[in-house]
């Protein structure tokens, strides 16, 4: 079979690397608020919206990127020694590549990969408690389906995409030109309400005959006419109760929030349960971030084999607990590029509080930090990361040789003075040339002393000595 030519340039277009760059995605919305917020332009968003593009190094010393022009090595090789950039424009009216550095998301996800965490379903984790919540998998058959896989019409079974709209997440154009859509797919979907109404006549008459005692294999399906069918319809649209079940189902809508309380008295179009694997978002609970489906992984330890907990992290305090803004806040903390709010923040009552927790203490070398064992991570609906992590124990540093660092106070003793412990050093013996008192027997300097009978000896001369008129 003689395959169909193409033109040169739709070859070109077809083998260039960077028409399959996927589209951006749209940029996180802020949520909608009465107080005043202060935003920047060059702070990190929440979630990459366009890809990352990284070239080799022969082609790096040329500045060729494989865009339209070249990049300069000023603002790429010369500013990172591990240069990824993120395009924003191919071509502007100026006649240049818009572009900016993509280290902050590419090395947040380096760092994730390296605590070796599967992704798990969102749920709460209770620090008050030493259980640790148990992990869901995202992946798992009931959970990882589609609305075109095989394995959603199981009972139970969850889906984590829908083919149409979560309508309360739309803006009026938005729903508007969904509203257009539909009106077109009118017959199609009239089509599918027949099938449904078939289906539900062909189930009575079964469940009629099961109660009558008369052989299932026998039962045909009801024929219908149109007058029955209109019939149907113009019932549904009397009742908005049964009429919602009937309308998610059928342009596969996700489920709508909850109805509020006062309003259960009143009529309103009712939606079903909701068939996501996460409720609070639509997307795969994953987020491409990890393929693990569970913490069934053993770290080997070079010299100590095998162990049950993984090399622990260090998190650094971003904000200590205290009031902010007017209300009491809890401690943020980093790990591996994302920051965790209030990292088990109960578990530290029989464990000793790490210093610079309960308030800034600028005297710690290095910023305040502590080790933590990471447990579980998610991604909520606004594309954030969430992990949850305990405080590391003395069985997971022992391994690996780390010790939490301990502020000294005014009762212990410095390290100097450990080594130094037997040598009683002189106030003025960086200034051996300067004589500090006059000339003399009795002022002439005196070597160190050593030991208790050094010390017992000097006494009794100063006792001894004649006094002075």
């Amino acid at each position: 079979m003689a395959t169909a030519r193409v033109s040169p340039t739709a070859n070109l277009l077809r083998k260039s690397r960077l028409f399959a760059l996927p589209q951006a995605l749209q940029t996180p919305r802020d949520p909608p608020s009465s107080r005043v917020v202060n935003e920047s332009n060059s702070a990190t968003l929440p979630h990459p919206t366009r890809a990352s593009i990284v070239t080799p190094q022969s082609s790096l010393a040329r500045g060729d990127w494989g865009l339209k022009r070249p990049l300069p090595s000023k603002s790429t090789s010369e500013k990172s020694s591990r240069p990824v950039v993120r395009m924003n424009a191919l071509d502007t009216y100026e006649h240049v590549t818009d572009f900016e550095s993509a280290a902050d998301h590419t090395m947040t996800l380096e760092k994730f990969q390296e605590l070796h965490m599967p992704m798990s379903l969102p749920s709460k984790v209770n620090y008050a408690t030493s259980m640790t919540p148990r992990h869901q998998s995202p992946f798992e058959t009931f959970v990882d389906n589609t609305e075109t896989s095989k394995t959603l019409g199981e009972a139970g079974a969850k889906q984590f995409r829908h083919t149409g709209p979560w309508l309360a997440g739309q803006t009026e154009a938005e729903f508007a030109g969904y509203l257009k859509q539909i009106r077109r797919q009118k017959p199609e979907l009239l089509q599918k309400m027949r099938e449904r109404f078939d289906s539900k006549r062909y189930a009575e008459a079964r469940k009629l005959a099961q109660d009558n005692g008369e052989d299932l294999e026998k039962v045909q399906p009801p024929k219908i006419t149109d007058a029955e069918f209109n019939t149907y319809l113009k019932s549904l649209r009397e009742d908005p109760f049964a009429l919602g079940p009937v309308v998610f189902e059928l342009l596969d809508l996700p489920s709508a929030p909850t109805v509020p309380s006062e309003r259960i008295g009143r009529k309103y179009y009712q939606s079903p349960g909701t068939k996501l694997s996460a409720p609070e978002y639509a997307t795969h609970p994953s987020a491409g971030l990890s393929y693990a489906r569970s913490h069934a992984s053993v770290y080997n330890h070079p010299q100590h084999g095998p162990q049950a907990y993984q090399k622990p992290v260090e998190a650094r305090i971003l904000r200590p607990k205290g009031r902010f803004k007017g209300r009491v806040s809890k401690a943020i903390a980093g790990v591996g590029g994302i920051a965790v709010e209030d990292l088990n923040a109960m578990t530290f009552i029989d464990q000793g509080t790490p210093p610079g927790l309960t308030a800034f203490d600028a005297t710690i070398p290095g910023g305040a930090k502590y080790w933590v064992s990471p447990i579980r991570a998610a991604v909520d609906s606004d594309g954030r990361i969430g992990l949850s992590s305990y405080r590391a124990g003395s069985t997971a540093k022992a391994p690996y040789g780390i010790k939490d660092y301990k502020k000294p106070n005014a009762m212990s003793i410095t390290e100097a003075a450990r080594q130094g412990a037997h040598v009683v050093p002189r106030m003025d013996s960086h200034r051996p040339n300067s004589p500090r008192f006059r000339a003399g027997a009795e002022n002439a300097p005196r070597k160190t002393m050593r030991g208790t009978e050094d010390i017992a000896r000097s006494l009794m001369e100063n006792l001894n000595a004649p006094k002075k008129d």
